[in-house]
């Protein structure tokens, strides 16, 4: 790559790893085009641990400095999201360690479509006594979930929220595929327990 070709070029124009390169390079600019691309993005990740927004702008802007200190030394082995991601699930998952459990809330009152819930239906199909029932359901699934262990809970709504595969999930955590299978495999085990006098034939 040309070295002044940033100065014909629209940062925006550039893919990831051109970036990246550009940062290395002295182009501190190219971070702000990384921050842009992924800001929304890594917020919406970390609400799915964090509920208050205060704390999830502030582990946002946490994550992104931690990105911009150590960008200097990443490697291309893994993808800038891949990596970012990692870096952010991890500070939300110190974050919940430091909380009273009564303090983390993962899911909110009207997010009723990001877990496969079975038995649940379409609220707007729903008679009055049963979105009443299915709201309290839905309460008890919160419960459960921020019940489980961290790295349970981490891989769990990785995997069922944000929808990573599993190989993507042991990229990011960090842990091999097996690792990561059998985190899961207990997080579904205590759900179905936590769970088991409100839902009939669940299929996490």
């Amino acid at each position: 790559m040309q070295s002044q070709s940033s100065e014909s070029v629209p940062l925006d124009c550039y893919d990831d790893t051109e970036l990246i390169e550009l940062f290395q390079n002295g182009d501190t600019a190219a971070f702000d085009t990384l921050f842009t691309r992924y800001q929304k993005r890594t917020y919406r990740l970390v609400q799915r641990f964090v509920s208050n927004p205060e704390d999830a702008s502030d582990l946002t802007q946490d994550a992104f400095i931690r990105a911009y200190q150590g960008l200097g030394d990443f490697k291309s082995q893994c993808q800038f999201y891949s990596w970012l991601y990692r870096i952010t699930v991890n500070l939300c998952i110190d974050f919940l360690r430091k909380k009273s459990r009564s303090e983390v809330l993962l899911y909110d009152s009207d997010d009723s479509g990001e877990l496969p819930m079975a038995n649940i239906a379409d609220p707007r199909s729903e008679s009055p006594a049963k979105a009443v029932e299915n709201k309290e359901l839905r309460a008890h699934i919160r419960r459960a979930v921020r019940r489980l262990p961290p790295k349970q809970r981490q891989i769990f709504v990785l995997r069922h929220w944000n929808g990573l595969s599993l190989k993507d999930i042991a990229a990011v955590v960090g842990r091999s595929d097996g690792t990561v299978k059998a985190h899961l495999l207990h997080a579904h085990r205590n759900l179905r327990k936590h769970l088991r006098s409100y839902l009939r034939e669940a299929d996490f």
